[in-house]
């Protein structure tokens, strides 16, 4: 058990950006809006693993806070779980200088000298800060990535996105979603057209189960994240003398002649033949996950789920390569599965099953299973 007054919070890996500096004609640098999510960290493994998802080069980065890596990605989409909110999510006006943080409060209270707010509400001098914090879905390790936004229109998006999630997670659930990079513009009279990117989260289950999850869990569903070892799976504990006498039976065998069996040796040829076969188990497995197609209605993750573990298991079978889905993506100019909406997805995922079912031993296979059924 926890301490009870102690906040509870995750590592952070990274951060997610929407913008970089860029160099000047006069030698200094401004800032600079991106097309595609740019994430940042001081961990090389974790770009490097971000690079394989979605695409960018990995560099070194001098970030004001000692030296990091980055990559600038190729996707304006990222799989996200969205932690419960007093993890996820804060938002405060705030007053900076070269000097750090000068103001910081919510409009009624400046927290920093717990003093109340110093700001004319008319003529601000302070401005939107607004920090999400989330866990990238497909990329390993434990830890949150922070996006960091003073947009307005990201403010008010996000708080409200925010708020209908809590449904979910302020009754324990991580809700998997989508953090989309959108490209906005607005024309003001008297003003050009001003463009800018706008972070969008968007949830990957419908309103009806955002609602139900909170409803089941508050009814009394078991929610048990780790399960104690059972008393039946003990080691018995082996006295040394008998350690050592088992580990001397073993010498004792491996010194033993191995007895004549009257067996020819194989050529390479064959060894090649064996070894290159699918595994019976795994095609029994293939054939059994293109029978249980999702339906139409399911969710995106779901036939995300469904399409992954079929790359998987032609992989295990030795039939399609281990980047086959990558290529297979890049093909139809996407760089990651959360690209594609639910639609694409479908279509990409029946032509796969039906390619898969193509082959000659996934063929096979299935003759033989609809022949035993048919017996």
């Amino acid at each position: 058990m926890s301490i009870l007054d102690l906040q509870h919070r995750l590592m952070e890996a990274g951060r997610i950006r929407i913008g970089q500096q860029v160099p000047t004609s006069g030698g200094k640098t401004r800032p600079a809006k991106l097309d595609t999510f740019r994430l940042t960290s001081r961990d090389r493994r974790r770009i490097d693993a971000a690079a394989e998802l979605w695409g960018g080069e990995v560099a070194e980065w001098s970030s004001p806070n000692g030296q990091q890596w980055e990559v600038v990605t190729e996707t304006t989409e990222l799989d996200i779980l969205v932690p419960p909110e007093q993890m996820a999510f804060s938002q405060h006006y705030e007053l900076w200088s070269a000097g750090g943080c000068q103001r910081r409060c919510d409009g009624v209270t400046e927290s920093i000298t717990d003093q109340p707010c110093l700001c004319d509400p008319e003529e601000r001098q302070c401005n939107i800060h607004t920090r999400l914090s989330v866990m990238l879905r497909d990329l390993p390790g434990l830890g949150v990535w922070r996006l960091d936004t003073s947009g307005f229109y990201a403010a008010v998006e996000l708080a409200g996105a925010v708020e209908i999630m809590s449904l979910a997670t302020g009754a324990g659930a991580v809700l998997p979603a989508r953090l989309r990079l959108e490209q906005r513009s607005v024309k003001r009279p008297n003003e050009g057209v001003r463009r800018f990117a706008v972070p969008v989260l968007d949830i990957e289950v419908t309103p009806g189960e955002l609602v139900s999850r909170p409803q089941a869990l508050a009814a009394g569903e078991e929610r048990r994240l780790l399960e104690p070892v059972p008393a039946s799976l003990t080691a018995p504990v082996v006295p040394i003398r008998e350690q050592i006498g088992q580990v001397r039976e073993v010498q004792r065998r491996g010194r033993a002649d191995i007895p004549a069996t009257d067996i020819e040796p194989r050529t390479v040829a064959e060894v090649a033949e064996v070894v290159a076969a699918p595994s019976p188990g795994v095609l029994a497995q293939i054939v059994a996950l293109l029978a249980d197609e999702p339906k139409e209605s399911e969710t995106v993750p779901v036939w995300e789920a469904y399409l992954r573990e079929l790359f998987a298991l032609m992989h295990r079978a030795g039939l399609w390569g281990e980047r086959a889905l990558h290529a297979s993506l890049a093909a139809r100019d996407f760089a990651h599965v959360g690209d594609m909406r639910k639609a694409q997805l479908i279509d990409f995922t029946r032509t796969a099953a039906a390619k898969a079912r193509e082959g000659d031993a996934v063929a096979a296979a299935v003759a033989m299973v609809e022949e035993n059924g048919n017996a």
